[in-house]
C-alpha cells in the first residue's frame, strides 16, 4: 500500500501539480493549501509523513491528531513553526530538505543586483563596439589602461543599504550570498517576522514596508502573487524610493507596475531597474520595456523568467521520505 503523505504548501494549483505528478509511486501524496482545523483533522489521522513548506506551520495539537506519523519534511532551511519538542515526544523525527530551485534564483537575483549596480550592460557594449581612443600597448604590472573608457557610476554592494521585500526561502538564501558583500544593512518586509535568532544569523532587521522601501540603495522584491501584492509596488511607493536607488524584481511579475518602473527609470529618479518576471509573460517584443532595455546605456536588464532553470524537479521534495522508507540516513534531521 501506498504510504499518506500530507504535503501542506502555499503553492498555487500549477505548482501544486507539478508536485503530485513528480511523487514516487510508493507515496499517496494529498496536498492541501492553508487547511482549516476541519481538513486537518480528517487527514492528520492516516499520515505517515508531512512535508511543510514556507509558511506552513505543524503543531502540538497537529502532532497529537496523527498518531501513524513518522517523519515530517521542512521544505527549505529553516525549522520556523515546527514544534520540535511535541514531534520527539511523540518518536516523529524531524528533517530539513533545501530546495535548489532558491538557491538558484538567489543566485540569479544576486547576479542581477551586481550587475545593475555595476552598469554591466553598458560595460558590455562598450569594450565590444566603442572605439578606446588611445593606443594599445602590451600590458605588465606597471602598463595598463585603467577605465580606458571613462566610465561613471559605476558601484557595488559594499556599505549599500539593502532592502528584501517577501522574505521566505528564497530571500534566506540572497541573505545568505548577501553577508560576505558586507552591505551595511538589510532590512526585511515579512508579514510574520522571523524570531531574532534566525535575524541575527542572517544578518536582518524587520521593518515596515514604506521603511524598506525609503532607506534603501538597492530594493530586491520577491513578493509572491496575491490579491495584496498586487501591483503594490506602484508609483506612489516607487516614488517613495531614494533618488538613484535600484530596483531588482525576481518575485510574481504582477508585483511591479512596469509602466510606473519605466517612468521612474526615464525621470532618472531610479538609477536601474533588473526584472526576471514580468505582468504579460512572454514579454512581447514591442514592450516599452525591451524597448528601453536595447540602450546599453540604459541601465534596464531583463532576463526571460529564467531564475530558477536548472534548480532541479519537483520528485526531489520527496527525497528525505525515501531515504526514510529506505533506512538511509537524513541529511538535516533535527533534534532539539
Amino acid at each position: 500500500m501506498p504510504h499518506p503523505v500530507l504535503f501542506l504548501t502555499d503553492r498555487a494549483v500549477r505548482h501544486q501539480q507539478q508536485a503530485l505528478v513528480a511523487a514516487p509511486v510508493a507515496l499517496s501524496v494529498t496536498i492541501r493549501r492553508r487547511p482549516n482545523a476541519a481538513e486537518l483533522a480528517t487527514l492528520l489521522p492516516t499520515a505517515e509523513f508531512i512535508v511543510s513548506e514556507r509558511s506552513e506551520t505543524v503543531s502540538a495539537a497537529m502532532i497529537a491528531q496523527a498518531p501513524n506519523l513518522r517523519l515530517i519534511v521542512r521544505l527549505g532551511s529553516l525549522p520556523v513553526g515546527i514544534d520540535l519538542a511535541a514531534a520527539h515526544a511523540a518518536g516523529v523525527r524531524v528533517t530539513m530538505q533545501s530546495v535548489l530551485s532558491t538557491s538558484f534564483v538567489a543566485e540569479h537575483v544576486l547576479m542581477l543586483a551586481l550587475a545593475v549596480i555595476k552598469r554591466a550592460s553598458r560595460s558590455f557594449w562598450l569594450t565590444a563596439h566603442a572605439e578606446p581612443g588611445q593606443a594599445a600597448r602590451r600590458t605588465d604590472e606597471d602598463t595598463f589602461a585603467f577605465n580606458w573608457l571613462k566610465l561613471d557610476g559605476i558601484g557595488g554592494l559594499y556599505g549599500r543599504s539593502i532592502a528584501i521585500i517577501g522574505m521566505g526561502e528564497i530571500g534566506v538564501e540572497l541573505a545568505r550570498r548577501l553577508r560576505p558583500f558586507r552591505p551595511a544593512e538589510v532590512r526585511y518586509h515579512k508579514r510574520t517576522p522571523y524570531p531574532p535568532a534566525i535575524e541575527q544569523a542572517l544578518g536582518l532587521q524587520a521593518a515596515s514596508l514604506t521603511d524598506c522601501v525609503q532607506h534603501a540603495d538597492l530594493v530586491i522584491v520577491l513578493l509572491p502573487c496575491a490579491a495584496e501584492t498586487d501591483q503594490v509596488f506602484n508609483a506612489d511607493l516607487i516614488g517613495q524610493m531614494r533618488r538613484g536607488a535600484y530596483l531588482v524584481g525576481a518575485g510574481s511579475g504582477s508585483v511591479i507596475d512596469e509602466r510606473a518602473l519605466i517612468d521612474a527609470l526615464q525621470r532618472g529618479h531610479l538609477a536601474g531597474a533588473a526584472l526576471d518576471t514580468y505582468e504579460y509573460e512572454p514579454l512581447p517584443a514591442d514592450h516599452p520595456l525591451r524597448v528601453i532595455a536595447r540602450d546599453p546605456f540604459s541601465n534596464l536588464l531583463l532576463t526571460p523568467h529564467v531564475a530558477a532553470v536548472g534548480g532541479g524537479s519537483r520528485a526531489a521534495d520527496y527525497d528525505e521520505i525515501s531515504r526514510f522508507l529506505a533506512g538511509e540516513p537524513l541529511q538535516h534531521e533535527l533534534a532539539l
